[in-house]
């Protein structure tokens, strides 16, 4: 049994799409026809917000990201980070405002989960964790799962190392009061089944457990921050490409927690990883190579210098220097104390190579290599390799727009 962080999004998204086929839930609904008055949504002005339903589940509702909904471990950390008393899942949703007018930007929200958990369970008329058991987990022969967090004998202790040459520690403090957002605890065998499940079009042990039309809307690619990239989100679901293929599932992190789920539907297979103890690099790449292994795919040939270098260098040298994160900012004093300590610089190396250091989700240092026209790059290390990134020079200074919903300009 291991903590499957975000990977929880995937059945939050089943939990509110069964809803959906329900008839209880309309995508394209406001979310606040859902919300009780007093947990509604409003604008920064404090109109009521516009975001629909289905914008929830694809990151684009506006709302702002950050770990809303998690107790720290620590009490006046806790209190920073919520902006409010934490004791339900409806502390963790009152009093949200949007950050950007819906649809316009991807903004990965953890927030924007727990309302449509929320939303989805109140449809049911239970406590989320209830209507996730019922609705979502039981009809997909989950056999052994846990919401929220469960801990104890047969449960993988999350670990962490604080400083080199030091042994792990358990990481254990951090606990979701918000588990819709990541608080599901379980094992490879039971998200096997539920990849089975997506990878069978909605159907598992004869029994329809989501409609054709839901489940190939929320894994089709239908929104991306730029349309030069090739990954974004469909509706909970992660879509990308990779070697020629379309993959989706979803990946997840928290301290001393890394796991990835990763499904081809065009092979008919998918690949699990969950670990305890190990950056996010490391599921990413496990499942890269499994699933390489799986359809039997050469290993990816190392970069080669492009043509043109001259212009590559050109661009390296002037996009070069320090960036700050763009949309997805976290809101009020955590964001403030995030931006302070972050330092995200891209350096210029050799042949139009960038080396991208400190960026928000990353592991490590991330490789840019030059691919295509010029200005146009792909992903070598840490997480999401072989996603495409792309570099657009506007009047107020360079944009780097890369991985799922990342978006920096330079300071």
């Amino acid at each position: 049994m291991f903590r499957v962080a975000s990977i929880s999004k995937l059945l939050t998204t089943t939990l509110a799409l069964t809803a959906v086929d329900a008839g209880l839930i309309d995508l394209d609904e406001p979310v606040n026809r859902y919300l009780p008055v007093g947990l509604r949504i409003t604008t920064a002005d404090g109109a009521p917000a516009t975001s629909r339903v289905r914008t929830l589940l694809s990151h684009t509702s506006g709302l702002p990201a950050g770990a809303r909904g998690a107790d720290l471990g620590n009490p006046a950390l806790t209190r920073i980070a919520n902006a409010a008393p934490l004791r339900s899942l409806a502390d963790a949703i009152s009093g949200l405002r949007l950050v950007q007018r819906p649809g316009e930007r991807v903004i990965y929200s953890n927030v924007a989960f727990n309302v449509a958990g929320f939303i989805a369970a109140r449809a049911f008329g239970q406590p989320f964790e209830d209507a996730a058991r019922t609705h979502a987990l039981e009809p997909s022969a989950w056999r052994t799962r846990r919401f929220p967090h469960r801990v104890g004998p047969g449960v993988a202790t999350p670990t962490v190392r604080s400083f080199p040459g030091r042994g792990p520690k358990p990481a254990n403090r951090v606990r979701l009061v918000a588990t819709p957002m990541g608080g599901l605890t379980t094992n490879v065998l039971d998200l096997a089944r539920f990849g089975q499940m997506v990878l069978n079009g909605g159907e598992h042990g004869g029994r329809r457990i989501l409609s054709t039309e839901v489940l190939s809307a929320a894994t089709t690619l239908s929104v991306r921050n730029h349309p030069e990239l090739e990954q974004g989100y469909g509706l909970g679901f992660k879509v990308r490409t990779w070697r020629g293929r379309t993959i989706i599932g979803h990946d997840g992190n928290m301290p001393g927690v890394a796991t990835q789920l990763w499904l081809a539907p065009e092979d008919g297979v998918g690949v699990v990883v969950l670990t305890n103890g190990y950056a996010l690099a490391v599921p990413h790449e496990i499942a890269a190579t499994a699933l390489e292994h799986a359809l039997g795919l050469a290993p990816i040939p190392a970069p080669r210098p492009p043509a043109h270098v001259q212009a590559w260098e050109e661009l390296g040298r002037r996009v070069e220097g320090s960036y700050e994160l763009q949309d997805s900012q976290i809101p009020g004093l955590t964001g403030w104390l995030a931006n302070r300590v972050a330092k995200i610089r891209l350096r210029h190396e050799t042949a139009g190579r960038l080396r991208l250091e400190g960026n928000p989700g990353s592991d490590g240092p991330v490789w840019l290599w030059p691919d295509g026209e010029v200005g146009h790059y792909r992903v070598d290390g840490s997480v999401d390799p072989g996603a495409n990134a792309f570099i657009e020079q506007q009047p107020d200074g360079p944009h780097l727009w890369l991985t799922h919903a990342t978006h920096l300009l330079r300071k």
